[in-house]
């Protein structure tokens, strides 16, 4: 795939630009949209949670990085497009469980150990950011 078929394929994100504030607004849409497709399913295992836990990411320090999913949870990098070399992804991630609740891990941890597993989505980003303390230094 050619750099611009990519970028077409990225969608709305490219189109509204590389800020930080574009990756929240965009994940903030995806996570309503994601809720609503598990409101409206038997077949989806991921409880409708995203859209609680993406806001209160973004109300946090966490705000500050690039948002992105994978996998059912949700992850932060420290430019719009890590895959490409454009910053970095962060050591932590938030998972969606499917009882209706959330695990923060170490992103990189395989087996995934969980550091914590809650149904609050405001405590498992407090976790995350104490996690984060060495990337969240002016």
């Amino acid at each position: 795939m050619s750099s611009a078929e990519g970028d077409q394929a990225m969608g709305p994100e490219r189109e509204s630009g590389d800020s930080v504030e574009a990756a929240w607004d965009f994940q903030a849409r995806s996570a309503a949209d994601w809720d609503d497709r598990a409101r409206a399913s038997t077949a989806i295992w991921v409880p409708p949670i995203m859209q609680a836990l993406v806001d209160a990411a973004r109300n946090s320090v966490l705000g500050r990085f690039y948002p992105f999913t994978s996998h059912a949870r949700l992850c932060f990098s420290t430019g719009p497009r890590y895959w490409l070399g454009e910053g970095d992804v962060l050591p932590v991630c938030i998972a969606l469980l499917s009882g209706g609740s959330y695990s923060v891990a170490h992103k990189h941890d395989h087996p995934v150990e969980a550091l914590l597993q809650t149904t609050s989505a405001d405590e498992a980003v407090t976790t995350a950011v104490r996690v984060l303390k060495d990337h969240l230094q002016p």
